[in-house]
């Protein structure tokens, strides 16, 4: 499977984990910021798996300049 099929790019600002309104900004500042684990980070959402979360890590390991770059403007 293609990672990028596990997102929808609504535009440069606006990633979101497919099929639900939640932004990869949601998973990822968590897991980068606060050091939280996959774990709990999945239990914070009803709608969210725990492959979902790994896919978004994996995305951000992959690209980490570009999409930690996409973090760091969400967060200012």
């Amino acid at each position: 499977m293609i990672l990028e099929s596990y997102f929808e790019f609504l535009s440069p600002i606006d990633i979101r984990l497919k099929g639900t309104r939640i932004g990869i900004e949601h998973v990822l500042y968590p897991y980068v910021y606060l050091s939280e684990t996959p774990e709990v980070i999945v239990a914070k959402f009803s709608n969210v798996t725990l492959e979902q979360v790994y896919a978004t890590i994996l995305y951000y390991l992959h690209d980490s300049e570009t999409v930690g770059k996409y973090v760091a403007e969400w967060i200012e």
